[in-house]
């Protein structure tokens, strides 16, 4: 996304705070070292929500995979499919991210890779019609404390 952006992990034995401050410390060195500036980069501190029943794993994933279409960064399934900046194109066997966790997703569309994907695409085409998810932005969820 142009201003945000949106990551789904599953915490092991690193906390998420420490993974957040590395991923985004890092980033703002190399960014300001780039474009030769100082200081802050982002507003506010990451938002995280804790994700823990399956239906909502799935409902999220959609969410943040449909993104680009909705702020029209890409348009219809075969731009997302294609879309490089997504998780949604690895899980599609477009783009090849060994660091990427398909397995976990596309399991709930079936065992064989081929109709697991089609399943999954099908599961994220309906839900366009869904529009804007308020739901899954914050409201009524379980957020995290500090971590």
């Amino acid at each position: 996304m142009s201003n945000h952006f949106h990551i789904l992990a599953r915490t092991g034995n690193l906390p998420l705070l420490t993974s957040m401050r590395r991923l985004l410390n890092g980033y703002v060195v190399n960014f300001n070292k780039r474009h030769r500036r100082a200081g802050h980069l982002f507003q506010n501190r990451y938002k995280s929500i804790v994700c823990e029943d399956d239906p909502y794993l799935l409902e999220l994933t959609r969410y943040i995979h449909l993104n680009p279409t909705r702020a029209g960064m890409v348009e219809g399934m075969s731009g997302l499919n294609k879309y490089l900046w997504s998780g949604h194109s690895a899980l599609m066997g477009k783009v090849l991210r060994e660091w990427q966790d398909q397995k976990t997703i596309l399991d709930y569309f079936g065992s064989e890779l081929a109709k697991a994907r089609k399943g999954y695409e099908s599961f994220v085409e309906e839900g366009v019609a869904l529009g804007r998810r308020p739901e899954l932005v914050g409201g009524g969820l379980v957020r995290s404390l500090g971590d």
